[in-house]
């Protein structure tokens, strides 16, 4: 987890650094840091829960009930 903190703090220090040389607007600066901060949040919940949450139950989750339906109708 550290590692990715250290990946993600050089990809913003970069990203930051980029914008403020080129005079970027302050709406830019808010778009590209939060999207940043938003994709370090998912990456780090992703990296916790991986033992408790797959992408196999999460596909169970949302085709389950289209199954169950399909299988009502035969």
């Amino acid at each position: 987890m550290i590692i990715i903190g250290i990946l993600f703090g050089c990809i913003i220090y970069s990203e930051w650094r980029y914008l403020q040389l080129k005079n970027r607007k302050r709406s830019t600066f808010r778009y590209v840091l939060g999207t940043a901060v938003f994709l370090f949040l998912g990456f780090e919940a992703l990296f916790y829960f991986r033992e408790q949450w797959t992408i196999g139950d999460a596909i169970h989750t949302v085709f389950a009930p289209i199954e169950k339906i399909i299988l009502m109708q035969k």
